[in-house]
């Protein structure tokens, strides 16, 4: 058995294994995101409206990470697009972001079928019960990742 002082070191670190992963998922995710009509960040960013809650152009800015300039013409094609609507919040200077009816089936179909190839992905690898217990930790990280929402 490995000591836990030992693991550590010998053990991959995070960044590395993530480094060789997601360019995988990208690839497997590229093209059904891409007949679906979305970018990548366009999808991290319907992926955050998919939670039902009407965010401001700020809030939308701190979760995805993606500086407010960049998000402006995401947001600008999507709404073109007819997938989101903005409207001015209580604090005029603020715009509040939510998805359309066909932003939503657009979303929908997207995750369906990511979901599908991502499980796909996992069965090479892991088992059912594995995969769960991945796909929860991740969740679990992603949340202490998260950035501060203050």
């Amino acid at each position: 058995m490995t000591s836990p002082e030992r693991a550590s070191t010998s053990d991959p670190d995070l960044g590395a294994l993530f480094a060789r992963i997601l360019p995988r998922l990208a690839e497997l995710e590229g093209p059904i995101l891409q007949d679906v009509g979305l970018s990548m960040w366009e999808y991290a960013i319907v992926t955050e409206l998919a939670t039902g809650q009407a965010l401001s152009q700020a809030d939308l800015s701190k979760r995805t990470r993606r500086d407010p300039t960049r998000l402006g013409r995401h947001l600008d094609d999507l709404e073109g697009r007819s997938l989101i609507t903005r409207e001015a919040a209580d604090d005029k200077r603020q715009r509040t972001v939510t998805l359309t009816r066909a932003g939503r089936a657009a979303y929908r179909t997207a995750k369906k079928r990511i979901r599908r190839i991502e499980d796909e992905l996992l069965a090479e690898a892991l088992t059912p019960a594995q995969s769960a217990s991945l796909r929860r930790g991740l969740a679990r990280l992603a949340d202490v990742c998260a950035p501060d929402e203050a």
